[in-house]
């Protein structure tokens, strides 16, 4: 359960939208809400009962994912490169991708995107614009470039295209299933610093006022 700066917000998230909860739209951040405070209280007690790693509050992801893949921790959420670093550095690892658990038993996955853009300045480059989208998004293009990031596509070629690969396969069938931070939010920039900065806090101080806290910084923005 790593809530440390590094992607505090991330692990948040598995928790907070696989409990009914989440971060809100491009119009409202919600982050004080009672679906939140129940998942956020739920990770306190398996932090109290001792069944997370010690000091969950300053611990980041990349250095655990390190210590899961030589074997040391039972569980943790992960990404797609994650099977080619354990290819690499423990290739024996006796492991298996599976959902991450919700709260309903519904099917959920966070969705991390970057984004290219195109901005029309005048009418006469919009045939151009969609020549180059159309090409970089053909899925043979594509395709080369996500494989060499180690990303999933967003497209539906796409998918089709990777889906041989059966370490992917597990990543690609939740993609329908996955869940973006509201980042066309104004405030979801604080609110991510935010979660950054004070998350960790629930591991050692009331989760109530540590989502208040986050809150406080979202409202700020709006």
């Amino acid at each position: 359960m790593p809530l440390g700066s590094e992607e505090a917000q991330a692990e948040a998230a598995t928790w907070f939208y696989g409990g009914g909860g989440g971060f809100g739209n491009a119009s409202e951040i919600t982050v004080d809400t009672p679906e939140n405070l129940e998942a956020a209280e739920f990770m306190r007690s398996m932090i109290d009962d001792g069944d997370t790693q010690p000091d969950p509050g300053a611990t980041n992801r990349s250095p655990l994912m390190d210590v899961f893949i030589q074997g040391e921790i039972g569980f943790q959420v992960g990404l797609p490169p994650t099977v080619g670093q354990i290819e690499e550095s423990n290739p024996d690892l006796n492991y298996e991708i599976a959902p991450i658990p919700t709260k309903d038993g519904s099917s959920f996955t966070l969705g991390v995107a970057d984004h290219l853009m195109a901005f029309r300045n005048d009418d006469d480059k919009t045939e151009a614009i969609k020549a180059f989208l159309d090409y970089f998004y053909s899925a043979d293009v594509y395709t080369t470039w996500v494989s060499a990031e180690g990303f999933l596509p967003t497209t539906q070629s796409g998918n089709q295209a990777m889906s041989s690969d059966a370490a992917l396969q597990p990543f690609l069938e939740l993609l329908p299933d996955a869940v973006f931070y509201p980042s066309a939010n104004p405030a979801w920039q604080a609110t991510d610093a935010a979660f950054k900065e004070n998350f960790g806090l629930i591991a050692t101080e009331d989760p109530a006022e540590v989502l208040q806290t986050i809150q406080a910084a979202a409202d700020a923005e709006s």
